[in-house]
């Protein structure tokens, strides 16, 4: 029989949950950094007021990890993770959703919206282990932007959903204000350091981004060559489905 796995993860793991995002602060040639800025602000303000739709196909990221070598047969064999991302922005706020199946019953799995536009493939798994690991993807899918939690104002706060079911259904909705959230993107960032990035006055531009889902089976035979981040254990982070944005509408 299975242990049971916490209810909630450690509030630090949101702020800990990739490797640490390089920015570049450099400015085009000719274009003044004062101008710069307010060619981002009329690009915020634009934002702002724009209403669209988005979806991403959450397709599998290490399937062997959820089949072959799931531990627990009890509860059936579900699959591998699957699924579909929406983010509607319409009247000053935005909702995300997100639905799949064949998580992990039984366990949160955070799941965020990653600064950059690619999954990785399974070449990105260089130590040839078997596995594109947390760490082997952020050169594809970049540095945490969104974390798609129940508060979608802060990047701090919040709580990630718990997969359920015989089938491993994950269900995620949470609406918040569209300008609170960018403000939150546009504030200091209070620690560049961290796994976390703000957008500094760069558009949200969700065509741009993709959503990872992470977290498998805590008794999952993973090689000791899977990395995680310090204190954050392999199973927690290891990236299961992953899937591009794109504007529908």
């Amino acid at each position: 029989m299975k242990a049971r796995r916490p209810a909630l993860l450690p509030v630090a793991l949101v702020a800990t949950f990739a490797l640490a995002a390089c920015s570049d602060g450099s400015s085009s040639a000719g274009v003044s950094p004062t101008d710069a800025l307010a060619s981002r602000n009329a690009e915020h303000r634009h934002e702002m007021l724009a209403d669209g739709a988005y979806e991403a196909n959450l397709h599998v990221l290490n399937p062997r990890s959820q089949s072959e070598l799931d531990p627990d047969r009890e509860d059936g064999a579900r699959g591998v993770a699957r699924g579909k991302a929406y983010f509607t922005i319409r009247n000053g706020e935005i909702t995300a959703t997100v639905s799949a199946l064949g998580i992990e019953s039984g366990m949160i799995h955070p799941q965020h919206i990653h600064a950059a536009a690619s999954c990785p493939p399974a070449s990105a798994d260089v130590n040839h282990d078997g596995f594109v690991d947390v760490i082997e993807g952020v050169p594809f899918y970049g540095p945490i932007l969104i974390p798609l939690d129940d508060d979608l104002t802060s990047q701090a706060n919040g709580t990630f959903p718990t997969a359920t079911g015989i089938e491993g259904r994950l269900r995620y909705q949470s609406t918040a204000s569209f300008a609170a959230m960018l403000a939150d993107l546009n504030a200091p960032d209070p620690n560049t350091a961290d796994a976390v990035v703000k957008l500094d006055g760069a558009p949200l531009a969700l065509e741009t981004r993709h959503v990872v889902i992470h977290g498998v089976d805590s008794n999952t035979p993973l090689p000791s060559t899977v990395a995680s981040l310090p204190g954050v254990p392999a199973f927690l982070t290891l990236p299961v489905a992953c899937g591009e944005i794109r504007r529908i509408r």
